[in-house]
């Protein structure tokens, strides 16, 4: 069997998803959390199977914490309960709003292990936000700053090593959110393409940034990910 070309990367992810608060119940008491609508909306909502449970969770934050003393947070966390938690640094915007810290959540197997992970944070010195009852975030622009593990093919390409139906490929610059919306849009008007969830994210190695766009299909294998890199490249004038 080949050897997987693996290496870690420092970066961020830029993506719109709409959120809604959860309600009080699942959670501890006066506290905050949002969960996507629907993740991964490009290709989901547009024909694809239905998303499974749990969603994505974003716990909401007091106040900005440096990476990190998150970091530091995440390992005291991780001890306590023994497992590693899927979590990685969040900031939400919405228009006419101030930007909003969050620690994004995934893969929790139940909606009551909430309360206990935001008890298991808050012990360890996490501020979370207090609760907004009703509220409800339609395209929020969400910023995650994470660790990458992708294995690096031909061309520019990767594969996330750890989460499936994740591919990603290099492009020359950072590309503004709205203009890629607008080539995403004018990109899945190829018939072979319709399905796909895309986000931008940029990642830190050899004392440079590469700049990607992060393709979401389920299944996504080589061709799939080269036809939709290609498209996106004669939009942008890059062939």
């Amino acid at each position: 069997m080949k050897q997987k070309n693996v290496q870690e990367y420092i970066g961020s992810l830029t993506k719109e998803e709409s959120l809604q608060c959860l309600e009080d119940d699942l959670l501890i008491k006066d506290s905050c959390v949002l969960e996507s609508v629907n993740p991964f909306f490009g290709y989901y909502a547009v024909g694809g199977p239905k998303v499974p449970k749990p969603q994505y969770l974003y716990l909401m934050l007091g106040r900005q914490i440096d990476f990190i003393d998150l970091q530091r947070i995440l390992l005291q966390v991780n001890k306590l309960l023994k497992h590693t938690v899927d979590a990685v640094w969040a900031t939400i915007t919405v228009p006419d709003h101030p930007e909003m810290p969050a620690l994004r959540i995934r893969d929790l197997q139940q909606y009551s292990e909430i309360s206990i992970l935001q008890q298991q944070f808050r012990d360890v010195g996490l501020p979370l936000q207090k609760h907004n009852k009703g509220v409800l975030l339609n395209n929020a622009i969400i910023k995650l700053k994470k660790f990458f593990f992708l294995e690096e093919l031909e061309d520019g390409l990767f594969f996330d090593a750890r989460q499936a139906h994740h591919g990603y490929f290099v492009i020359p610059e950072p590309i503004d959110w709205n203009h890629f919306k607008k080539l995403t849009a004018e990109a899945k008007n190829e018939v072979g393409l319709l399905y796909f969830d895309a986000a931008t994210a940029s990642i830190f190695t050899n004392n440079q940034i590469i700049e990607l766009v992060r393709i979401y299909r389920e299944n996504i294998n080589v061709s799939k990910l080269k036809a939709i890199r290609d498209r996106y490249y004669k939009l942008m004038g890059l062939q």
